[in-house]
């Protein structure tokens, strides 16, 4: 297993009327980092195995991202309430483009409504392992969903992270995508991500990541 560097990432405020004249880049709450991986690295998900195993003459990278949210700070007002991570995967000259064959998670929940219940996991480069704490005889739990992937077979795969009740957006959110690549091309991925903060004075505020060029374009092969 190899770790995944995380590197600062500063929020941009959308400009919006009535925002206060001095909202500037919010700095040290969102870090960000990837790594390449071969396909059938021991960490791939058994059914990615599965399915590569059934196409053998095809070529795949795992591209694995995480995003950490760092709770609110005296310097860094603002709660998080939602936030995005778009990857658009591409070839130079615009044709035949790389595909997300498969994402995860499609959905990672947590147990809410119950009594005493909680969520703990791990993160290791490709391997989320998710675990669900209920002590003996507490009550049936609701579960939420916390990250939603959309876009498997697709050339531009997205996640989505929320807030839920009792389980604030903060901490390491892995995903991954298996990326089927084009022979022969330079193959990229193009990372976008954006995020929604809860501010008790000026309500919820849209903000944009401003990435630096290396974490922002990702060489897929070439």
């Amino acid at each position: 297993m190899t770790d995944i560097r995380l590197h600062d990432v500063d929020l941009v405020p959308e400009r919006t009327l009535g925002a206060p004249a001095d909202d500037g880049p919010l700095r040290g709450r969102l870090t960000f980092g990837w790594d390449l991986l071969p396909a059938d690295h021991a960490g791939a998900p058994a059914d990615w195995l599965t399915y590569l195993r059934s196409i053998p003459d095809r070529e795949f990278r795992q591209l694995v991202m995480v995003c950490s949210f760092r709770p609110e700070t005296p310097e860094g007002k603002g709660a998080f309430r939602h936030a995005s991570l778009g990857v658009a995967l591409s070839t130079p000259d615009g044709g035949a483009q790389p595909i997300a064959r498969l994402i995860d998670p499609g959905e990672r929940t947590r147990p809410v409504g119950g009594p005493g219940t909680g969520l703990n996991f791990t993160v290791t480069t490709g391997v989320v392992d998710v675990g669900v704490e209920r002590p003996p005889g507490g009550g049936p739990a609701r579960e939420e969903w916390i990250v939603r992937g959309h876009g498997a077979s697709q050339p531009n795969p997205q996640w989505e992270f929320r807030r839920v009740k009792r389980f604030p957006l903060v901490g390491d959110h892995p995903v991954a995508a298996l990326v089927e690549l084009v022979p022969g091309r330079l193959n990229t991925a193009e990372v976008l991500i954006a995020a929604e903060l809860e501010h008790r004075s000026w309500g919820v505020r849209r903000y944009r990541a401003r990435l630096q060029p290396s974490p922002h374009t990702i060489v897929l092969s070439e």
